[in-house]
């Protein structure tokens, strides 16, 4: 039995592939609006893509920009979600371009959070309160979960790649 990041965050890595056809695109604007500061803006985008993946209906959600277009011959990389694909990578053979998530610098800022707040906490911390243990352990969670968002990706990344 071998470890994978999939099995711990409870999603089911999965790869379809195909022919596009029927191409629909869209982008769908997120604006969060600062609470202390009301003129700070934040905007993040979702680029959406509809069409048909060989025989079946297909919609994928991607976090940056996507190639794909008519004709493409493609493979995908995600987590099936209700009514959507969440794509974590792709490869596009007709382009020759493949695009994915930077899964070594997203496991390499884990490993700084979670041994920069273990150094902190034993460096600078003599006598801990409860709400200083709590902090601590919180911070230290975020770099666990960010080494194995990481690896998450590169599981992903792996699967596009196998035949």
């Amino acid at each position: 039995m071998t470890f994978k990041p999939s099995d711990l965050f409870g999603q089911k890595l999965s790869s379809r592939s195909g022919v596009v056809s029927g191409m629909q695109k869209t982008v769908e604007e997120h604006i969060t609006v600062d609470s202390n500061d009301v003129r700070k803006k934040y905007i993040s985008y979702t680029y959406i893509a509809e069409f048909q993946l060989g025989d079946e209906p297909f919609m994928a959600k991607f976090n940056i920009p996507y190639q794909i277009n008519d004709g493409d011959l493609i493979k995908v990389s995600g987590v099936q979600k209700a009514d959507y694909f969440d794509v974590i990578a792709y490869r596009n053979d007709t382009q020759n371009h493949t695009n994915t998530s930077s899964w070594w610098t997203t496991a390499l800022a884990g490993l700084i959070f979670a041994c920069a707040i273990v150094l902190i906490y034993f460096q600078g911390v003599k006598e801990p309160q409860w709400y200083e243990n709590i902090f601590f352990l919180a911070i230290f969670g975020v770099g666990v979960f960010l080494i194995l968002r990481g690896l998450f990706i590169k599981e992903a990344i792996t699967l596009l790649n196998n035949p």
